[in-house]
């Protein structure tokens, strides 16, 4: 017994040997007095059209989706020849002869001597936070779940995330959707999940504004969760990737629908695909 934590925000230290009480103090001078920050904000209801894909062009459509840079190959970013440093890394981004890179997790051994080790991954659905902000935070943390999947992880309970929220903080509209998705992911998720957020950090100022040529203009960032997650692995060497093996016989490929048969596009690949070709604001605000 080193101590005992109470609810009187006062420090105290006790030395038996002298009797005395080397640090009395109140928490608020160790920690300061931090203002506390309170916001007034006015909810807006947005009108969202729906979207009609009567006249999409499959072939374009592909190439579109091929060309965006979440779905490319990010092999011009992660080439690197020092992936594997350490030695203690079992799983990098390279997978297969042809070293694609398209692992789900990283994941890394505890040591040379043991087949535990650690698993990391990350999500994020931050174009989805324009249409319906909950759903992009939950979507953050189901991507992450599902990535880390790949990992031989014992429980669900063992993960742990940091979540990174951004956000446009004062602009008309965006203070609602930070309150909404943290209300979704911290109060309702991710308890019921049985998997907890100990870290983070957060940007409040995703605004810009600059004049150019006595012209105001400004970039507003929609509201982002970019959530990591991390988890200890009980064996290094059950970590899965999407490599087809032909050697091993024949294969079955699964799909698993956790859409529950849903399926809707709202700020999918494709229709951000879309998004990039087209400027008009009307095109950001539509709804699958």
């Amino acid at each position: 017994m080193v101590g005992e934590a109470t609810d009187a925000h006062h420090l105290t230290l006790n030395d038996t040997h002298f009797e005395a009480k080397p640090v009395d103090l109140p928490m608020s001078v160790l920690f300061g007095k931090p203002p506390k920050m309170h916001r007034s904000v006015t909810r807006i209801n947005y009108d969202l059209p729906e979207f009609d894909a009567s006249n999409i062009d499959l072939e374009d459509a592909v190439e579109r989706v091929l060309k965006l840079p979440a779905v490319a190959s990010k092999s011009f970013l992660i080439t690197i020849g020092d992936r594997t440093i350490t030695g203690l890394v079992a799983r990098d981004q390279m997978v297969g002869p042809w070293q694609v890179p398209v692992a789900d997790c990283a994941v890394t051994a505890a040591s040379f001597d043991t087949y535990a080790g650690e698993a990391m991954a990350m999500g994020e659905r931050t174009p989805l936070a324009l249409i319906d902000s909950p759903a992009s935070g939950r979507i953050a943390v189901g991507e992450t779940l599902t990535n880390l999947a790949a990992a031989r992880i014992a429980d669900i309970a063992d993960v742990k995330l940091s979540a990174n929220w951004m956000c446009a903080a004062g602009h008309p509209g965006e203070d609602e959707k930070l309150y909404d998705t943290v209300k979704a992911v911290g109060m309702e998720l991710c308890p019921e999940l049985g998997i907890t957020i100990p870290v983070g950090k957060d940007s409040m100022s995703m605004r810009t504004v600059w004049s150019e040529e006595g012209q105001a203009k400004s970039v507003t960032a929609p509201m982002s969760l970019v959530v990591s997650g991390f988890a200890p692995v009980v064996d290094i060497r059950k970590t899965l990737t999407p490599q087809l093996l032909t050697d091993q016989g024949e294969t079955d490929l699964l799909l698993i629908d956790l859409g529950a048969g849903q399926n809707r596009l709202g700020l999918s690949a494709w229709r951000r695909s879309i998004i990039r070709s087209d400027s008009r604001l009307l095109i950001w605000m539509m709804r699958g």
